[in-house]
């Protein structure tokens, strides 16, 4: 296959299909649509394509997924006796022997060779809205996760800082929220996680995007029903009650009430913001420093409201 700027043709694209790929029925016409863009951005982050462009491989826990792209190839001429699925444990991999789709793959979406490093979107699909929303849904159900319960949030995590960018602006032109923070995975080497957090920005998750992952789907919806369970006002009262009770420290208040401490944390920080609590001593360890916080008078009044509303 003659090496062409595909970019250029997004939307008007045509393959004359000669001895090297007669074994697939795609062309002489493809249509680089959404499925596409999802089918991409899946490999894009738990997948890749081999450097000599023979094989195209997707890795899932998921076996929803796997087999929704095994019919896309399908449904694009691939053969069965082109397709090998390896069932294990811990993952299940889809492998879809074609060349042709390969370079398409690679050419036209930007899929990466080999071993993945920064990733790059093309711009046509953070410009296209339709794409954009497929672009998130397909990184979402191949990197994505939804936190325990309690802290309600979702994240997207690569260690492409690029590529969470892109789908960051994808997100922002849909209106929800996303924050991007470095971290470091168990073998010390540097990630990046996209977090979306709160009820109306998960909410338009589950309802723009909606993700095709089933176990992950699943989890958004009850961290969502979680919100009408515990609402808001809950962990603040929760939390003025173990302040009143003598539990001063964040890592103490969080094991009285049984919330993760980023959860705790993030409530403590809206209560020192509204001037419901305040830090009255910094103590100091050999592993570091803490504050120790008292209830104001407006958060006597606030925990007088919130009892008067619960109780």
């Amino acid at each position: 296959m003659r090496k062409e700027n595909f970019n250029k043709l997004i939307g008007n694209i045509e393959i004359k299909i000669e001895k090297r790929g007669n074994y697939i029925k795609i062309g002489p016409l493809i249509s680089i649509n959404q499925e596409w863009i999802y089918i991409g951005e899946l490999i894009r982050g738990d997948g890749h394509i081999t450097p000599n462009f023979w094989n195209i491989t997707f890795v899932n826990n998921n076996w929803f997924l796997i087999k929704y792209v095994e019919n896309f190839f399908k449904s694009i001429g691939i053969k069965s006796n082109q397709i090998s699925i390896i069932r294990r444990n811990d993952a299940n991999f889809l492998i879809i022997r074609s060349s042709v789709l390969a370079h398409l793959f690679n050419k036209i979406l930007n899929i990466p060779t080999g071993k993945k490093s920064e990733l790059n979107m093309p711009s046509f699909i953070i410009l296209n809205e339709k794409m954009g929303i497929a672009a998130v849904r397909g990184a979402f159900d191949a990197e994505g996760s939804v936190t325990s319960k309690g802290s309600r949030r979702i994240s997207i995590t690569s260690n492409s800082k690029n590529w969470l960018i892109q789908l960051k602006q994808i997100l922002e032109k849909l209106r929800i929220e996303s924050r991007i923070f470095e971290d470091k995975s168990k073998d010390g080497k540097q990630i990046y996680r996209l977090f979306i957090s709160h009820r109306s920005n998960l909410k338009k998750f589950l309802k723009i995007i909606n993700p095709l992952h089933t176990k992950r789907k699943e989890k958004l919806k009850e961290r969502l029903a979680d919100y009408k369970r515990n609402p808001q006002k809950m962990f603040h009262k929760k939390i003025l009650l173990s302040v009143k009770d003598g539990y001063c420290r964040k890592r103490d208040i969080s094991n009285k009430i049984k919330q993760s401490l980023i959860t705790t944390g993030n409530n403590i920080n809206w209560l020192k913001k509204k001037g419901y609590i305040v830090p009255y001593e910094k103590i100091h360890t050999n592993k570091g420093s803490f504050y120790n916080y008292k209830i104001t008078e407006k958060g006597e009044s606030y925990l007088k409201d919130s009892l008067s509303f619960f109780d």
